[in-house]
């Protein structure tokens, strides 16, 4: 089976590498993977994947002219890259942004083969709810676009059961679509060895703390003033620390706050490749989702939870949700709402002072993460592909 993949933001050492660990296992059943992206530069992995690049410019800290810019060159570029594959047997398109399942429809029709829709982010959604598109016409215009995808996708893929649920709701039938939620790297995490950070003063700053850890993008949507808040609310008890690590558009505010608040138990650091962000959490004692006051927000699927997981470490998020639910259900951590300061805090102190609940918590953690393997989310993939080609013959 030969696949063609299409993913703008794709990303092999930083950030969220799902699309490179599927891909690295289909090629292990012994299919074919071109990956079209927009992200770094045409190439052959030495796992034997050809990634043809669009060469996007692309950064979060774009104007929203730019970013639609950039939206419009990977859709042209990818679409006649796409043109020059040959012998394609399915269209794995992954979304944000949606745009990218339209050149996955588009070739699907081309080439007519079937296509699969991955949801990562359900659009134009979320960015409706948070104020990003406001203008009546774009907005039904992006509404139709949505349904013509998933009305033209033969599979979709939905990152978590919320996202799901909000895709029936759009009458699109619930046998068509399959949860596959990120992913928890076990493996890699086994094989990373704890080393001493390169910048000496975050070595310092971690040693005798309980660190509270939020690697990855500092955006407007992350909510990461939540995260200040708390420890301004927390300043008395320097035991407990908050560990920021990455970049986006909020960095340079979030920086400028910590600096007026005088919080020396705040972090923020710079972002770094995959296995040195594992080894700095293996250092860490508590992983920190946190996201924007909305509602829809709720229903992210962010791999920075599942990398959590994987390293073992509780989790303590700022708003409820499937995620808080499993929490819950599993004794991994808990779910606050956005404005519920209090008891993050409360839950943060006990967990800090009560060693066995913390050892429990870490145990539940990493038995979760069993839930979401690599290995195993890739099989359900591949088999959902392989049937879906074998049906068609």
């Amino acid at each position: 089976m030969k696949i063609l993949y299409l993913h703008q933001h794709f990303q092999k050492k930083v950030g969220a590498t799902r699309s490179y660990e599927f891909s690295k296992y289909f090629l292990q059943r012994g299919h074919d993977v071109t990956l079209i992206t927009g992200t770094g530069k045409s190439e052959q992995t030495e796992e034997g994947m050809e990634v043809l690049s669009t060469e996007t410019k692309y950064d979060q800290k774009m104007s929203k002219t730019r970013r639609i810019a950039a939206f419009g060159h990977f859709m042209i570029g990818s679409f006649w890259k796409g043109l020059t594959c040959r012998k394609i047997d399915v269209i794995y398109a992954t979304s944000t942004p949606l745009t990218v399942g339209l050149i996955g429809l588009l070739l699907s029709k081309v080439k007519r083969v079937p296509l699969v829709f991955e949801v990562r982010d359900v659009w134009p959604d979320v960015p409706i709810a948070l104020g990003y598109i406001t203008n009546p016409l774009l907005i039904q215009m992006l509404t139709r676009m949505e349904k013509m995808i998933y009305n033209g996708a033969s599979e979709i893929i939905a990152l978590s059961p919320a996202m799901k649920r909000m895709i029936v709701a759009k009458d699109v039938a619930a046998e068509k679509i399959t949860v596959v939620e990120n992913v928890a790297n076990n493996e890699l995490v086994a094989n990373i060895e704890v080393k001493p950070c390169k910048d000496k003063s975050l070595q310092r700053w971690i040693a005798n703390r309980f660190v509270v850890v939020h690697p990855g993008t500092m955006g407007e949507v992350n909510g990461l003033q939540h995260l200040l808040t708390v420890a301004s609310n927390m300043k008395k008890n320097a035991k407990i620390g908050f560990l920021l690590i990455g970049e986006g558009s909020e960095k340079a505010a979030l920086q400028e706050q910590v600096t007026a608040m005088e919080l020396e138990n705040v972090k923020i650091v710079d972002a770094m490749q995959k296995e040195a962000v594992f080894s700095v959490m293996k250092q860490c004692d508590i992983g920190a989702m946190s996201v924007k006051n909305e509602r829809i927000l709720w229903d992210n699927s962010a791999n920075k939870f599942f990398d959590f997981l994987a390293v073992g470490l509780p989790v303590v998020l700022n708003y409820q949700g499937w995620q808080h639910e499993v929490l819950q259900e599993s004794g991994a951590g808990r779910g606050f709402l956005y404005h519920d300061i209090a008891g993050y805090c409360e839950f943060l102190q006990n967990i800090a002072e009560n060693e066995q609940d913390y050892r429990q918590a870490q145990v539940a953690s990493k038995s979760l993460s069993e839930r979401y393997d690599v290995t195993l989310l890739s099989e359900r993939v591949a088999s959902l592909l392989e049937k879906m080609i074998e049906r068609k013959k």
